[in-house]
């Protein structure tokens, strides 16, 4: 990793302008990479912005971002204030898919491109950057980033820290996914440079109306085995983060190894979410219909069906296409 950040930082010293870009709808995990990424160029005097979010933000990033702007010096752009020449940079975090970016136009109006993501590589990815910092094994951006922090030998300020460890245990659904050795070191490492965990759980706390509205599709959730439970959301449409958490609090259940949350992204879009404990293979699941992902942690969109005829699917794939396959031995 270290000849990767090597690069990375002979990139960014290259070139007099450098524009950071999550998905759309980004999360703790992307935004607080990118946020403590801005710092780290910042420091190594380079002009730097962040691409400004177009779509509501979930609640958490929401908060954090209002004690950033009140806490430290972060630039954000829009895509229409944005002015590119060949001193540009792009660098994208937390996805390599180009149609999930938040603003698709960039990776066309600018050449050089760097991608730093923690997903496994899928058919559609960003295929002309310049430096992949893609590792699948790790929980989140934000393990990437601190190996960074600690390759420049730099410090870390309190607040974005704590951001950073509120990330970290949202992609790891409090330590539960994709977490190694590695990732308590990394969590070490941010509450031993002044993480506030009384603040981290501040953030990461949600209105009661969503816990509410999310525990009502709980309750009519069903067991398609006697270790797999789906939920069915609404006709009303819902973006890919609520679907995603009831999807992670479904496998709270008692003996759930596997859950998946179905709801309308758009008049035209189903998604599925799907999680796993990690004895089931939610991504090969996913494959089939169309998605994919992790073991734990996969996703799926489906086009010109109604919600029902993909809850049908979903359980055909399940029951029908023996998910027994599936099972980690």
């Amino acid at each position: 990793m270290d000849s990767m950040f090597r690069k990375l930082t002979n990139l960014i010293n290259k070139h007099e302008k450098i524009i950071l870009m999550t998905h759309a709808k980004p999360d703790l995990d992307g935004m607080g990479s990118a946020i403590v990424l801005f710092k780290i160029i910042d420091r190594l005097k380079k002009q730097c912005y962040i691409v400004s979010p177009k779509q509501n933000i979930d609640n958490c990033l929401n908060k954090a971002l209002s004690l950033v702007n009140e806490n430290i010096d972060v630039s954000f752009i829009s895509e229409e204030e944005i002015q590119v020449d060949k001193d540009t940079l792009l660098i994208v975090l937390d996805t390599q898919k180009p149609e999930l970016v938040e603003c698709l136009n960039l990776l066309d109006i600018i050449q050089d491109k760097v991608i730093i993501d923690h997903h496994i590589k899928a058919d559609s990815y960003i295929k002309d950057a310049l430096c992949y910092i893609c590792d699948s094994t790790k929980s989140s951006v934000v393990e990437i980033i601190v190996e960074y922090l600690n390759f420049l030998n730099y410090d870390l300020d309190g607040l974005l820290a704590t951001i950073l460890l509120a990330g970290l245990e949202v992609d790891t659904n409090s330590f539960n996914f994709k977490t190694t050795e590695r990732t308590f070191k990394v969590a070490g490492f941010l509450i031993n440079h002044g993480a506030n965990l009384i603040l981290k759980q501040e953030i990461l706390k949600e209105p009661m109306n969503e816990l509410i509205k999310r525990y009502d599709y709980i309750k009519n959730s069903q067991k398609v085995t006697d270790n797999i439970i789906l939920c069915v959301m609404d006709n009303n449409l819902h973006d890919n983060v609520e679907i995603a958490l009831l999807a992670k609090e479904l496998l709270k259940i008692e003996s759930i190894q596997a859950s998946f949350a179905i709801g309308k992204l758009t008049n035209n879009i189903i998604g599925i979410s799907a999680r796993s404990m990690g004895n089931i293979n939610v991504g090969e699941i996913m494959n089939l219909l169309g998605g994919g992902g992790h073991l734990t942690d996969a996703a799926c969109q489906i086009e010109n069906k109604s919600i029902e005829e993909v809850s049908q699917a979903l359980k055909k794939v399940i029951k029908e296409g023996n998910y027994e396959g599936y099972i980690i031995k």
